[in-house]
């Protein structure tokens, strides 16, 4: 079978020179200085838009929520989960889930982790984030292969007349 031609690559430039990587996806910190109640009013009030924003009416929302938790779900306790008054009312993680599938508002869960420098991605941009984690752990890894090889052609491995374990010995 005939070699393929190797491409000369020195031309080629890199897609991404330049870019910060801040720009193609967003870099998060954590925050030092969220309080409790910033956070409670922050998740009411993303949970609030979710519900206007989703095309179905607050009883729709909370019948697909009753199916998904196997208990009942009232309309009731929903507006009291968004409601900024009712701080003694936050939304419990299995219903914060039901939630977010009976609405489709994936975008909850990043509005949650933003504060400890987390961000959720799925699909797409996720494998475009795996792609560039394992390209630079590819780039790591060349990097130490081609530090060895030339720490090798300085010092080549040299035999030796030791007799090695289990009779090694030459003929």
């Amino acid at each position: 079978m005939a070699r393929r031609a190797t491409r000369d690559l020195a031309g080629q430039t890199d897609l991404f020179a330049g870019v910060d990587p801040s720009q193609l996806f967003p870099v998060r910190r954590a925050s030092d200085n969220c309080r409790p109640l910033d956070v409670s009013l922050r998740i009411k009030t993303a949970l609030g838009r979710a519900l206007k924003e989703c095309p179905d009416s607050a009883n729709v929302i909370a019948a697909r929520m009753s199916d998904i938790l196997g208990r009942e779900q009232s309309v009731d306790m929903l507006y009291a989960y968004t409601a900024p008054s009712k701080p003694e009312h936050d939304i419990p993680v299995t219903r914060l889930i039901a939630f977010v599938r009976a609405t489709g508002a994936v975008w909850l869960y990043d509005e949650i982790v933003q504060d400890e420098g987390l961000i959720v991605m799925g699909g797409r941009e996720a494998e475009l984030a795996q792609l560039g984690l394992m390209r630079q752990e590819r780039a790591a890894l060349d990097e130490r292969l081609l530090e060895i090889e030339k720490k090798l052609k300085v010092e080549p491995v040299r035999g030796t007349d030791v007799r090695r374990p289990g009779g090694g010995q030459r003929a």
